[in-house]
């Protein structure tokens, strides 16, 4: 008899949120952010809607805009998931040769974290907790959060049936990829738990900068993923890509729906001295 997934991840992070994290929506922005930009207000009308297009096609196209640092990150994650993808048969024998009911059980409580049968309901609630009080940080992160699964989910999907990678418990070999086709089998690459857990970890803690709140979100995240390793579901690579489709669809994102301020502070000279000038924008 299949058991029903736990609502405790749930329960104890947005207990965490709505407890710990300081002020309403209309407060400060998060940690880091640069003083001339504030979080824009997000409204689910037209402009929401249509933002998944055109934030969709800003994410897809931010390559042709990147600088050095972007390439150099790029290449520095993807040189990460070659070096991991060579070791998934190593890690899945190591993974199963541990696997205990200890190990289950976290995964039997974490993977609903990564499944939108239980993430969406759990932003709605979280966005009418929002309107119930004024508040438009919680808003905010209801309505991102969502955002930020559907294009990553999109993302994933995409990649799923363009490579048709075989999961661990199909052919136990972690070098088979049927290649592109529209079966609905042999979808291990990338995993979308990883994914949906991220995109959401990120979106809540980029709206709440309390410090509590990313360990406890990435922490409740990164279980969920590895809870996919542990239940010989998907490679470790698989989880790797997974999580970092949904991190960062969900930065761009954030960073989309931010606004920058009319005025701003710049260094400037001032005859032989330094100074501040202030600008406007109309």
């Amino acid at each position: 008899m299949r058991r029903k997934p736990s609502v405790v991840p749930f329960a104890f992070l947005f207990f965490l949120v709505f407890s710990l994290a300081p002020g309403s929506g209309h407060g400060s922005p998060p940690q880091g952010a640069p003083v001339s930009e504030a979080p824009g207000e997000v409204r689910l009308d037209l402009n929401y809607l249509k933002g998944y297009v055109n934030d969709t096609a800003r994410i897809v196209t931010a390559p042709a805009r990147w600088r050095e640092q972007e390439w150099l990150t790029a290449a520095a994650l993807s040189s990460a998931v070659v070096v991991l993808y060579a070791y998934d048969q190593d890690i899945r024998d190591w993974t199963l040769r541990r696997r205990g009911v200890t190990t289950d059980l976290v995964s039997r409580y974490t993977k609903p974290l990564g499944e939108g049968w239980y993430t969406l309901p759990a932003l709605g609630l979280f966005g009418v907790y929002g309107y119930a009080v004024d508040d438009q940080r919680p808003r905010r992160a209801a309505l991102l959060g969502v955002e930020s699964f559907v294009i990553s989910g999109v993302f994933t999907q995409v990649l799923k049936y363009a490579t048709h990678r075989h999961t661990p418990d199909e052919s136990g070999r972690y070098d088979k990829w049927d290649g592109p086709s529209f079966s609905s089998d042999r979808l291990s690459f990338p995993s979308g738990h990883a994914q949906t857990a991220f995109s959401i970890a990120t979106v809540i803690t980029s709206e709440y900068d309390h410090a509590a709140v990313a360990p406890v979100a990435y922490g409740l995240a990164a279980l969920t993923a590895l809870s996919r390793v542990n239940d010989d579901c998907h490679w470790a690579s698989d989880v790797l890509v997974g999580s970092l489709i949904g991190y960062f669809t969900a930065k761009a994102v954030v960073g989309l729906h931010r606004k920058k301020g009319p005025w701003g502070l710049a260094p400037a000279r001032v005859g032989r001295g330094a100074g501040l000038a202030a600008s406007y924008r109309f």
